[in-house]
């Protein structure tokens, strides 16, 4: 073993060594340390490779290959390592296994099982909750009562050997690796649709700001240690899965097997056709639409197959759960029956419990396919040539509906509506309709009365707007209706019809699935209002709290 670095970190090891005979010392007397440093001119490899009894994990260790050993030994840190005795392991089937080409699996599920940054002596009482950060990431307890002491459930029996950089302890029996969800994906090949669509976002990059520098070579830095980091921009809680990597949250996640995937992505794939050649977004090529095509209909299926246990404090029912996905709001909850019926592979890891379903637990109204509401006050999305009338916003409120209006019960989504009126012609309102899918709708105008605050009327003197209604998609014209009147004595949700009075029903041949981001100008499908002008029979103006889009089974 290459030794060249004992002379970078003799200081800072001296110094730990000082800090820990001066803090390990307790009021007890069962209390034991090391006063002394045993080995003080030897590294921790250096030791273990010297120490009969931990043969069998330096052999494992060797055979991952030098690099791995000096990545851990030789470098300018200070480590406590849990070393397994001989015998309390197999350490032919884990080197077999090194062999076979696994190297990278084996170093960081044993070897880096039993590492962790600093030094942890065995010292005093050390609580139930007292938890190490291991090389791995995982989290290990390590406790005792100042006499025994386990670590990962694994008994001392030799501990606070003190060595040149670092702690080492002896266990009888090796540390369990306990995988994360992240990892176990990978590991049922009954589900490796869904592992290998989320391992594919994986992104590998050398991290200058984690590694050690070295001298700088022909004009090129080097590096004494070089860190890579992986991120993953599916492994989030508002536009991916949840942080099902991390070690420090809870989840309960419900995966689908790769029949049950290929079942869903074959609907999914309907419902997310992207018109290749339209001219709206500018920034997104034929490739690029393309490329989203295949992306949505996937992540629609998993973005709800993971629940935070910590939030399932927040939600009222214990019949229900709420998922760790947050791009929706408010958040859909799920029934924990129907979840749960479909479960034929249960395992606990260590950061929550790993299930596999094998049959769909929802359909797509509840995983993709959401009622699509377009504000009526919302001037992001509205174009409203005014035609020398007036349009304004009007706030509502339980405090300004007189107690005596036929309304003082109603509540108007975020509690403001659009209005428009005209005295010489009719009022015409535009809006853009954002995210639809290539999918049908039945479309809902939801329409306030014009005495909303005022106090009791005649309801026979009360006149409805009568209106007319345009939907486009790329500026082509797909479906007309007239003659559609609202009810004046409530706020109506005014679902439109056909001339022979069945229900209007919108079917976009391509999704407009794109992120929020976008602007109006954006997006491709229009709704145009336009109302009556003829005073004795109706009200010209027109007053808008929502536009619904609402999804229905797909049309043969």
């Amino acid at each position: 073993m290459n030794t060249i670095f004992k002379h970078k970190i003799l200081t800072g090891a001296m110094l730990i060594g000082a800090l820990f005979l001066t803090t390990s010392c307790e009021d007890s007397d069962e209390s034991v340390v090391t006063p002394e440093t045993p080995y003080a001119d030897k590294t921790l490899y250096e030791v273990i490779n010297a120490d009969p009894e931990l043969s069998d994990f330096v052999e494992v260790l060797n055979s991952c290959g030098s690099e791995c050993a000096d990545s851990l030994f030789n470098c300018s840190r200070v480590y406590t390592l849990w070393a397994p005795t001989n015998g309390t392991f197999n350490k032919d089937s884990i080197i077999a296994e090194v062999q076979a080409g696994n190297r990278g699996h084996v170093f960081r599920t044993f070897i880096m099982a039993h590492i962790a940054n600093h030094l942890n002596p065995a010292n005093g009482k050390l609580d139930e909750d007292n938890k190490i950060l291991l090389l791995n990431s995982k989290v290990a307890v390590f406790s005792g009562d100042g006499v025994n002491y386990t670590f990962a459930n694994s008994e001392l029996v030799e501990r606070n050997i003190r060595v040149w950089n670092g702690l080492l302890h002896k266990i009888g029996t090796p540390a369990e690796y306990r995988y994360s969800i992240w990892e176990f994906l990978k590991l049922d090949a009954r589900i490796d649709s869904v592992s290998n669509f989320l391992y594919s976002y994986n992104v590998t990059e050398f991290d200058p700001g984690k590694s050690i520098i070295g001298p700088i070579k022909d004009g090129v830095q080097t590096y004494l240690d070089s860190v890579y980091t992986t991120t993953n921009a599916l492994l989030n809680s508002y536009s991916g899965v949840g942080n099902i990597d991390l070690e420090d949250s809870l989840y309960v996640v419900y995966v689908p097997t790769n029949d049950v995937w290929n079942q869903m992505l074959a609907q999914a794939q309907k419902h997310f056709k992207y018109n290749l050649t339209a001219a709206k977004p500018v920034s997104m090529d034929s490739a690029y639409r393309d490329s989203l095509s295949n992306f949505y209909p996937r992540l629609n299926i998993v973005k709800y197959m993971a629940f935070s246990e910590y939030e399932q404090r927040y939600v009222n029912s214990p019949d229900s759960i709420v998922p760790a996905n947050r791009d929706h709001y408010p958040r859909p909850l799920f029934a924990r029956e129907q979840l749960e019926k479909n479960v034929v592979f249960t395992k606990e890891l260590s950061n929550g419990i790993f299930k596999i379903i094998d049959q769909p637990s929802y359909n797509m109204f509840d995983l993709w396919h959401d009622t699509i509401k377009v504000q009526g006050e919302d001037d992001a999305m509205r174009e409203s040539p005014s035609q020398g009338g007036i349009d304004y916003i009007i706030g509502v409120n339980q405090n300004n509906i007189n107690k005596d209006s036929l309304l003082k019960d109603t509540k108007l989504a975020g509690g403001t509506y659009f209005a428009s009126e005209s005295s010489a012609s009719a009022v015409i309102v535009k809006y853009k309709v954002p995210r639809v899918l290539s999918a049908s709708y039945k479309v809902a105008i939801v329409v306030v009365p014009k005495h909303i605050t005022n106090s009791a009327v005649d309801p026979a003197e009360l006149k409805p707007t009568c209106f007319g209604i345009q939907v486009f998609q790329n500026s082509k014209l797909l479906y007309t209706v007239s003659d559609q009147l609202n009810d004046p004595t409530r706020v109506d949700t005014l679902y439109l019809t056909k001339s022979d009075g069945s229900p209007l029903v919108v079917t976009f041949p391509y999704c407009e699935y794109f992120t929020n981001t976008y602007s109006r100008d954006d997006f491709n499908v229009e709704f145009t209002i336009t109302s009556k002008r003829n005073p004795k029979k109706y009200d010209p103006s027109v007053r808008i709290d929502e536009i619904l889009f609402v999804p229905v089974s797909d049309q043969e």
